[in-house]
């Protein structure tokens, strides 16, 4: 992992912190966080933003604020590497690595709060094509299952496919061939396509 991709993450929950906190204090007190709040925030996000790619911090980052389910802010900064011109924007695409595991977990919890799924959801019934090596299993795993990385598959099961090539649909497909390294449930193995097939329904 480069320190550009390091930096990058952490400038973000930066300005994630210094967005969110005031917004926060303003729901616990049951206040209602205004348009021109918002707008005074998203200004420090501009001049944060900037002085990162003018004092060399990265060579480019791109930001964007939701607002009450709309998107009132979204901006590229400096260039997509350094050395090179081509800007940053706003559909510019940046690999964020295990960064998008609590953004699908975020979403995940989304919607066990509206009561659309629960942790316990078995992937079977959401993804009735979804299969694990031994069929109790697969009719058995759950959403808190693939989280909590109890599933019984290797540790980084499916990596070396997508090494090769493999797109997500594809490992995911292959993980029934994929003999239990221990038994449901007993151990815990970081597995990143068991987290992928926890939140993968979404994308189905």
């Amino acid at each position: 992992m480069s320190r550009h991709f390091i930096l990058r993450v952490f400038i973000l929950f930066l300005v994630l912190f210094v967005l969110l906190v005031p917004f926060s204090a303003h729901a616990q007190r049951g206040t209602q966080t205004t348009k021109e709040q918002v707008g005074k925030a998203i200004a420090e996000i501009d001049k944060l933003a900037q002085n990162q790619i003018d004092t060399n911090a990265v060579p480019g980052l791109a930001m964007a604020v939701v607002f009450q389910d709309q998107v009132v802010y979204a901006k590229g900064f400096g260039v997509r590497e350094g050395g090179k011109p081509e800007k940053v924007d706003v559909d510019t695409v940046f690999q964020l690595a295990s960064v998008s595991k609590p953004i699908g977990a975020t979403v995940v919890t989304a919607l066990v709060s509206e009561r659309k799924i629960s942790w316990d959801s078995k992937i079977s019934d959401l993804v009735p094509t979804f299969a694990m090596y031994d069929p109790w299993v697969t009719r058995e795993i759950t959403i808190r299952d693939l989280y909590a990385h109890r599933s019984g598959l290797p540790e980084h099961a499916g990596d070396l496919l997508e090494d090769l090539g493999y797109d997500r649909a594809q490992v995911l497909y292959r993980l029934r061939f994929q003999k239990p390294d221990s038994s449901f449930r007993s151990h815990y193995a970081y597995t990143n396509f068991g987290m992928t097939a926890a939140a993968g329904w979404l994308l189905a």
